[in-house]
């Protein structure tokens, strides 16, 4: 078999089972999606009669609370109002008193004294059954005699000081408990329905004017007055299908629905499973199309070092190119250099035998020593055939028993295990093949030297006037002296490179101005042009390797590795260099950084252990102990007095008592977040001066950008060193400024 069939058996060999096992994962998805939703439906309803049993509680509360009043026991009726609705101000609630007969003594929805009709039946009956069985009820839905409308109560049973018996009614209107409902964070389409003991609707979130008052279908009604709780499925009385939750009250006996349309629940899981499966998918169609991009690639640079092989026993020298694959191209650099080496032999060879026509008189010696060389070649053609061979047959064997139908697991891994032995030994002999080619290019090493940026940047613009580079633009320079250390003869390069690159992009009659400057203790050499400018698409990856704009004079275009290595050799010695342009044709500037030489730092050695090293003020949160601890005992060491806090507002105290001149704050604390903290010491007169250091272990971009943004100084990851933490206080003790008194 082909490399190519064998790599499409193994892709075949993976993807089979991993679709199979897809599909079962996506169903167990599918069905958890919906049993999540189905959960939430549960707790919904769940939160629901918690809401429902709160109202309810709280209207219990308060009729026990004037069950006990001194104006009700002596028969003070009026004066027992103005009680009752001093106790139900601010709530949607309302008070009732009621004798033993159900006649309404007083409401307080209405003025006292004013005449309230005679009680129905129903009433009578259910004012009777509180009075005689002397405890409170919660009632079902009643239609209110005082105001005509539907509303619930509870119904509290009390006998005054003369003997008469009363019945305390706390009530609210139905339509108290449809605003309850209406949560904001539930979709428009789900329904939340209240029903009494009777089974009869008291509160709706949607259109309870319509349904309030009414029983549901009878197959719901059988479910409530069964007292299920749990998932049901159904249909509503608008006619649309539902996922139905039921909970209900142990305290009122009150059962809530919460229902979602079937189609809404099912799409939502079918939502989420089809997004999963589109995502696996598209990994899937990836990791194809990498299989068959590698064994393409792989197939055709066996095929050119098997041509390349074929050309030694020719004596000629194999070419080289650009494989694709790095063990390929040190294979086909290893026989490159052994044609070179057959060339070379047969070469001597045949001088050799050429000497020995003419000189009779050293014809053996002459012939030994092509003898010798023949010799010699053969053994090294013979030595690298057996080292090739023996490798190239056991992978040659193995792919082989790889094609053997029925192979084993265990055999087929032995089988993988020494083609993987045997590629790594030819690599091996790659590698030694080419240890001399790998010590030939070694790393630059860069002899850095005292010299004048300025002198090597006049030198440089010399040299293009001279051989008339810059004679069709407007070149022009403005130069300071400044010192620096550097290699005189990659400083030249970086000079040459930008300048060049500069004549490059901009169109002939163009302005190219050169300008050397010092800086806060840098060398700033900055080169700037009119040409076609950076899109800033292309100044962000304006240092990478092979990147170049659209070249305005063809002739001095080149692969686009001139910025590449002003930046790498840049960086080699503690440079830096930027790129700026305001967009297409509005030119660009590339600024070039250096150290000055005098202002080089000096090393210095670090403290020794237990000295002291500051005496400023440091505040430590953190709530981790051991390293709330180890960092308070560091410090001290240092000679800092250290308070420390394990939590944000133990900060804040702290910070507010002792004005530290440092704070090293923690983000993740466990009562309000590090940059709260930051944010309320920033905002009070007396701490806004301290020096404010983030240690955390969040050390992304992004999350120096936040912690600056909420008012810290600086940002320290953990773990800090010692010494750049104890340089950072030392540094900001003198710029912090704590106000006392």
């Amino acid at each position: 078999m082909k490399v190519r069939s064998h790599i499409a058996l193994l892709v075949s060999a993976i993807l089979v089972p991993t679709v199979l096992f897809s599909l079962v994962v996506l169903n167990v998805l599918l069905t958890a999606e919906r049993k999540a939703a189905l959960r939430s439906m549960q707790e919904l309803a769940r939160a629901s009669v918690n809401i429902m049993d709160r109202e309810m509680t709280f209207a219990m509360a308060t009729a026990q609370a004037l069950s006990t009043s001194r104006n009700l026991n002596e028969g003070n009726f009026e004066a027992f109002y103005e009680q009752a609705r001093a106790s139900n101000r601010g709530r949607d609630i309302n008070a009732a008193l009621l004798d033993e007969h159900g006649q309404q003594i007083f409401n307080t929805v209405r003025p006292y004294g004013t005449r309230i009709g005679a009680p129905d039946a129903a009433a009578v009956a259910r004012v009777k059954q509180v009075v005689e069985s002397g405890k409170p009820v919660y009632s079902g839905l009643i239609k209110g005699r005082a105001t005509g409308k539907f509303v619930v109560s509870v119904e509290y049973p009390v006998t005054i000081a003369d003997g008469r018996r009363f019945v305390v009614d706390e009530w609210m209107f139905s339509e108290h408990l449809d605003r309850l409902l209406l949560a904001k964070d539930i979709p428009r389409s789900w329904l939340i329905s209240v029903f009494d003991r009777q089974g009869i609707t008291i509160a709706r979130n949607i259109n309870p004017e319509k349904f309030v008052g009414q029983p549901p279908r009878n197959e719901r009604l059988k479910t409530i007055l069964s007292g299920f709780e749990g998932i049901s499925r159904a249909y509503t009385r608008d006619g649309v299908e539902m996922y139905g939750a039921w909970e209900r009250s142990a305290m009122t006996g009150w059962s809530v629905g919460v229902g979602v349309p079937v189609d809404e629940i099912e799409q939502t899981a079918v939502h989420t499973v089809a997004l999963t499966a589109a995502g696996f998918l598209t990994a899937l169609l990836c990791a194809i199309g990498g299989a068959v991009l590698f064994g393409r690639r792989l197939i055709g640079a066996i095929d050119q070092a098997s041509a390349a092989a074929e050309m030694l026993p020719a004596y000629q020298v194999p070419p080289v190119a650009d494989l694709r694959v790095e063990e390929m191209n040190r294979l086909q650099m290893a026989l490159h250099r052994a044609g070179h080496l057959l060339v070379a032999g047969e070469t001597t060879r045949q001088q050799s035998l050429e000497e020995a026509k003419h000189a009779r008189v050293q014809a053996e010696q002459a012939q030994k020593v092509a003898e010798d060389q023949n010799r010699a070649k053969d053994e090294f053609l013979a030595m690298l055939g057996h080292e090739l061979r023996n490798p190239l047959a056991a992978i040659a064997s193995g792919v082989a028993m790889l094609n053997l139908p029925n192979l084993d697991a265990g055999r087929s891994a032995n089988v993988k295990a020494i083609i993987g032995r045997q590629t790594r030994h030819l690599t091996h002999l790659v590698d030694e093949l080419l240890d001399a080619h790998r010590i030939l290019n070694g790393k630059i090493t860069l002899a850095r030297t005292p010299l004048d940026l300025k002198a090597a940047v006049e030198a440089c613009l010399a040299s293009f006037e001279a051989r008339g580079a810059a004679s069709s633009h407007r070149l022009s320079a403005q130069l300071a002296p400044a010192m620096i250390e550097s290699d005189p003869t990659r400083l030249e390069q970086m000079i040459a490179n930008l300048v060049d690159n500069a004549l490059k992009y901009t169109p002939e009659g163009g302005q190219v101005e050169v300008r050397l400057r010092t800086e806060d203790g840098n060398a700033v050499l900055e080169v700037a042009d009119s040409g076609i400018g950076l899109s800033p698409e292309l100044l962000a990856k304006a240092f990478d390797v092979f990147v170049q704009g659209q070249v305005v004079n063809r002739s001095k275009g080149g692969l686009g590795i001139g910025l590449a290595v002003v930046s790498a050799l840049a960086r080699q010695q503690g440079a830096t260099l930027e790129a700026h342009s305001p967009g297409l044709n509005q030119g660009s500037v590339f600024t070039l950084r250096f150290p000055l030489a005098a202002a080089l730092p000096a090393v210095e050695a670090p403290p020794a252990a237990g000295a002291r090293t500051g005496s400023a003020r440091v505040l430590v949160i953190e709530d981790n102990r051991d390293v709330r601890e180890a960092m308070f005992l560091m410090l001290s060491q240092h000679g800092f007095t250290v308070q420390v806090a394990e939590n944000g507002q133990a900060g804040i105290a702290a910070a507010s008592t002792h004005l530290p001149q440092v704070a090293l704050v923690d983000i993740d604390l466990p009562d309000i977040s590090g940059f709260e903290v930051a944010r309320t010491l920033r905002s009070l007169p007396a701490t806004a001066g301290i020096q404010l250091f983030a240690v955390t272990g969040y050390g992304q971009a992004a999350d120096r950008d936040k912690a600056l943004a909420a008012g810290f100084d600086g940002h320290f990851t953990k773990p800090v060193p010692v010494e750049a933490l104890v340089a950072a206080i030392n540094r900001s003790s003198a710029a912090a400024a704590p106000t006392f008194g």
